[in-house]
Formats: C-alpha cells, sequence, structure tokens
C-alpha cells in the first residue's frame, strides 16, 4: 500500500468515526427533544389538576373557567401547581419545535416554518402568560398573553396537521384520501367554533346571564352552555393533537444517515 493510499484510508476511517459520533450525539439529542412534547402535555394537566385539588371548596370543572385556577386570591394554596404547569408545558413545546427541520415533513405543502412560527410564539406566549403582574408591561397583560398563546398554537397546530396528513396521502389518487387533511386539520378548531356558538347565543338569548360561575348551577343553565366546557375541550383536543403530531414528526434516521453519506461522499471525492 502506497503511503498516499495509507493517508487516505486513514483519514477515511476517521471521518467515518466522527461522523457515526454526530449521527449518534444528534439522534439522542433529537430523540429528547421529541419527548418535550408528550412532557408538555402531562406538565400541563398535571399542575391544572393539582391546582384544582387545591382550589378553596372544590373547583367546579363546568362552570368554572381555567383563570380560577391561577389567580393567588381565588386559589392561595394551588395557582403556583397552574403556574408551574403551564410554564413547563410552554417550555417543553418549545424546546419540541426546535427538533422539527423547516422542511421535509410536508414538502408537497411548502415550507414547515409556515406552521412554525405560530407554535413558537404560542408556546413562547404560554410562558410569559403566568408572569408576576410586575413584570408585564400591558394591562391585564395575562389575558393578552392567554388569547395570543391559544391563537397560536391553534393556528399552528391546524398548519402543520395539514401538512403531515397531505404528505402522507400525496400519492393517493383517492378522493377520501385527499379530504383526509382538511378534515385533519379542523379538529382543533371544532371546540373553538362550538365555545364561539355559545357564546353567541348565550348574548342574543340570554343577557341577562353573569360570566360563567357555579351560579349557573342553581340556575339550571345547561352545561354545554359554559364557557368553560368548551374552555377544558379546547384544552383536551390541543393536547391530543400535540401528541399526535409528535409521533407523526418522531426524528428517524434517515435524515441523518443522508447527511453522513453525503460527508463521506464529499471526502471522497476531494481526496
Amino acid at each position: 500500500m502506497s503511503y498516499g493510499a495509507a493517508r487516505y484510508t486513514h483519514r477515511y476511517t476517521h471521518r467515518a468515526v466522527q461522523i457515526t459520533k454526530s449521527q449518534r450525539m444528534s439522534r439522542i439529542a433529537r430523540g429528547i427533544l421529541w419527548l418535550s412534547a408528550p412532557l408538555a402535555v402531562l406538565a400541563f394537566w398535571s399542575g391544572l389538576v393539582a391546582a384544582a385539588l387545591r382550589f378553596p371548596g372544590g373547583y367546579d370543572w363546568i362552570y368554572q373557567p381555567i383563570s380560577n385556577l391561577l389567580y393567588p386570591d381565588r386559589n392561595p394554596q394551588g395557582y403556583l401547581w397552574g403556574w408551574a404547569g403551564i410554564e413547563l408545558c410552554g417550555l417543553g413545546g418549545l424546546a419540541w419545535t426546535t427538533q422539527l427541520s423547516p422542511r421535509g415533513l410536508d414538502a408537497p405543502f411548502g415550507s414547515r416554518v409556515g406552521g412554525l412560527w405560530p407554535l413558537r410564539v404560542g408556546f413562547i406566549c404560554t410562558c410569559a402568560a403566568v408572569l408576576p403582574d410586575q413584570w408585564l408591561p400591558l394591562s391585564k397583560g395575562h389575558e393578552f398573553l392567554a388569547v395570543l398563546a391559544f391563537l397560536g398554537i391553534c393556528c399552528g397546530m391546524v398548519r402543520q396537521i395539514f401538512a403531515a396528513i397531505g404528505r402522507r396521502v400525496s400519492h393517493s389518487s383517492s378522493g377520501a384520501a385527499r379530504l383526509a387533511a382538511p378534515i385533519g386539520a379542523s379538529v382543533p378548531l371544532i371546540p373553538v367554533a362550538l365555545a364561539a356558538l355559545t357564546q353567541a347565543y348565550l348574548s342574543l338569548a340570554r343577557p341577562d346571564l353573569p360570566w360563567v360561575s357555579p351560579a349557573w348551577r342553581a340556575r339550571g343553565v345547561p352545561l354545554y352552555l359554559s364557557f368553560a366546557v368548551w374552555q377544558w375541550a379546547a384544552c383536551a383536543v390541543f393536547s391530543v393533537c400535540l401528541l399526535a403530531l409528535s409521533r407523526l414528526t418522531r426524528p428517524t434516521a434517515v435524515a441523518i444517515s443522508t447527511r453522513g453519506a453525503a460527508l463521506s461522499s464529499g471526502d471522497h471525492d476531494s481526496a
């Protein structure tokens, strides 16, 4: 074996070892970030359930909105649990979006950035919505950030679900298969639309009713008219959709292996 051939073999072997280590570390890092979505959902529900269990006099899941769990004056023993759950949920969701490539999942439908930035804004606003009042420069900053978080996560999930399902059925000629993407993407919007319809009905047919509270139960107001019911329903649907998206975007070794092969080919060509 000539000196040049031995030198090339040594360099190629060393480079292959580096690529293998890089692939392994990248795979581990992406796997950890992928797990942050299920952990975000777990943190959200754990924190709110813990806050509800500490609510004075018992929390009414049907006629009390989520915000009642998060005010120190209304839930002095449990509000920190709710804050912690929502904060960890926002951080986990934000971490999950970092492992999503801007391209690839929804190639037939354009760049995934269009669906990522609303998700990231939504999760950032989720984290900021539970900050202390003195840290927020806006009046009613919590409510404003909560609305932004809700809209961002909702719009981002609709975009991502449409892209993920669309990619899977893009090669199908069946009309029913092509309807799967818009139908799946509409799922997060169902509780939102129902909440809007019930509020519109109440403003027209029952303007005498105050804001939703346990007093509605004594007045016999049906539970399907309660904003709190649809608020919890939206949280449940969003949680299921986020878990489904994390499953659809689960990282694989394909992209990493392709990159490694390209690097190796580049070394071989340069030699």
